[in-house]
């Protein structure tokens, strides 16, 4: 297993390699979007649970998170909830140069990308998801929702496949925003893979296994 850490591309991020697969090496990529209060450490782990030959890429949100006044931890993606504008316009800026740099930094088979995240780095996921120009083969939102007061085309993207996951007992993003997501692609002709759990504002390994199936099924390594 390989880890190393990249401060040059538009956001500082952690790439780890589970296989120990040289960089140089084509593999499918699969990059990881962590929370508002955490960073791009905290979902590392979850690489080889959910490996099988993947590159995974874990950016770090630009801005220290503020849970009060001169007190921070962690960083976020935008401020507020429903998120404010002009911050998730920032980061949403961020993250597609910021997908670009890395499919340029890191050979990666045509169509073999999958954008996922949880809580706000699920919002993240479908944000961008929906917008980069690279061919995306998958989008996991683990705890989050979609913004949508500034939509993207899903229309024109309707093939992308979509894995929502969420706890029914979710204290900071209530289960009826991932219910309204769903609603919200399927009336833009998009049919998620949708799943419930009986958790909070987590992931379980129940909900990885539903993961890790999700990213053999729309990368298909092997193939």
């Amino acid at each position: 297993m390989t880890i190393s850490q990249r401060n040059d591309l538009s956001l500082r991020c952690i790439v780890s390699t589970p296989s120990g697969a040289a960089d140089t090496v084509a593999l499918p990529l699969v990059i990881v979007i962590h929370g508002r209060g955490a960073d791009a450490n905290d979902l590392a782990d979850l690489a080889p649970y959910l490996d099988n030959g993947y590159r995974f890429v874990l950016p770090n949100a630009p801005r220290p998170f503020e849970i009060s006044r001169g007190m921070t931890a962690g960083f976020t993606w935008f401020d507020g909830w429903p998120a404010e504008r002009n911050s998730i316009a920032a980061s949403r800026a961020l993250l597609l140069a910021f997908i670009d740099e890395v499919v340029a930094s890191y050979p990666t088979p045509d169509g073999k990308i999958v954008i996922s995240g949880f809580s706000q780095g699920g919002m993240m996921s479908l944000d961008v998801g929906f917008r980069t120009e690279r061919a995306v083969a998958g989008i996991v939102v683990m705890s989050g929702a979609l913004y949508e007061d500034e939509l993207p085309d899903l229309r024109a993207n309707n093939d992308r496949q979509v894995l929502l996951a969420h706890g029914t007992a979710d204290e900071v993003i209530p289960i009826n925003a991932a219910r309204r997501t769903r609603r919200v692609l399927e009336d833009h002709g998009i049919v998620p893979e949708y799943h419930e759990f009986p958790i909070g504002h987590q992931v379980s390994d129940e909900e990885l296994r539903v993961v890790g199936a999700f990213l053999g099924r729309v990368l298909d390594a092997n193939g």
